[in-house]
């Protein structure tokens, strides 16, 4: 049977139902539409491919044609839903971005991580102006691919939370999701970790707090469609299942090895350079405790 490729976990709960072994609940704040999924032990780490825990599913809608009043309120709300995952207490955060930036549905990670406020260095080199600033303790990397580095990203990471013993790591990804309507108009949040290169078949060693030895939250954004999946999803739609040979036919041709490939917006750069604004816009206001108005002065 063909599988439907998504890193979402509300999109398998959508495929399975009520068997998908994942609880969901939808709620609404400051009139974001928020879905909060729990992948059960079990049968939902089975269907879903996906560690057990919470996964929260942000509706942040076209961001890239907000005005300023709605991108300020989704980054807000986005902001509030880290919080709830921050471990309490003083201590640093540590950001890594996953991907590369040199391919721009794959670029959010490093896009992000370039308009954080990172401020781990202060503390260290000036602890006095540090406290009198007021600021969080934020450090950031950007990976890169083994391609790039020769080095596995979970290496890279892994050594510099060894390091610096951060009280917490966010990791920051592009994912996949079954839908075009979903493409950079959600925020999946998990505290189960990730494991890049997944959204693409390209599985890379998972980073998990277990791995890390911190407590992890992951954030991610679908940039890209597989494109098996969005024609399996078509032809479900306009054809129906009424031919009983209907799933063998489009399984043996979307299985083949020559379709192994992924839909993206053709605006995606304008897209990746607002959805990275906003991802840093919400960990500034999380980790920082700082106004928006006082986050956009020292992001573009």
């Amino acid at each position: 049977m063909f599988q439907k490729r998504t890193d979402l976990a509300m999109e398998v709960h959508e495929l399975h139902g009520e068997n998908s072994g994942i609880k969901v609940k939808e709620i609404t704040k400051n009139g974001v539409n928020i879905t909060e999924a729990e992948v059960m032990q079990g049968e939902g780490e089975r269907l879903s491919g996906k560690s057990a825990g919470k996964y929260i599913t942000v509706d942040i809608g076209r961001v890239w044609q907000y005005e300023r009043e709605k991108f300020e309120n989704i980054a807000r709300t986005l902001a509030n839903e880290i919080s709830l995952l921050l471990p309490k207490g003083k201590g640093n955060v540590f950001v890594a971005g996953l991907g590369n930036d040199e391919i721009t549905p794959d670029s959010l990670g490093p896009r992000t991580v370039k308009k954080l406020l990172v401020t781990r260095h202060i503390e260290t080199i000036d602890s006095a102006l540090y406290e009198n600033v007021g600021f969080g303790s934020l450090a950031a990397i950007a990976s890169g691919v083994l391609g790039q580095t020769g080095i596995e990203s979970a290496e890279i990471i892994k050594s510099v939370s060894e390091n610096i013993k951060p009280k917490c790591v966010i990791l920051i990804d592009s994912l996949a999701s079954r839908k075009l309507s979903r493409l950079a108009t959600t925020v999946q949040l998990s505290n189960t970790g990730i494991s890049p290169g997944s959204g693409v078949s390209n599985k890379r060693h998972t980073l998990d707090s277990e791995y890390l030895q911190a407590p992890v939250i992951s954030i991610g954004v679908p940039t890209v469609v597989d494109a098996a999946t969005l024609a399996y999803d078509l032809l479900e739609e306009y054809c129906g299942e009424e031919n009983e040979n209907f799933e063998n036919a489009i399984s043996k041709i979307l299985n083949s090895e020559e379709t192994t490939n992924f839909v993206t917006p053709k605006d995606n750069d304008i897209i990746a350079r607002s959805t990275a604004k906003l991802l840093a816009t919400a960990i500034n206001i999380a980790v920082h405790n700082m106004e928006i108005s006082e986050i956009s002065e020292f992001i573009e």
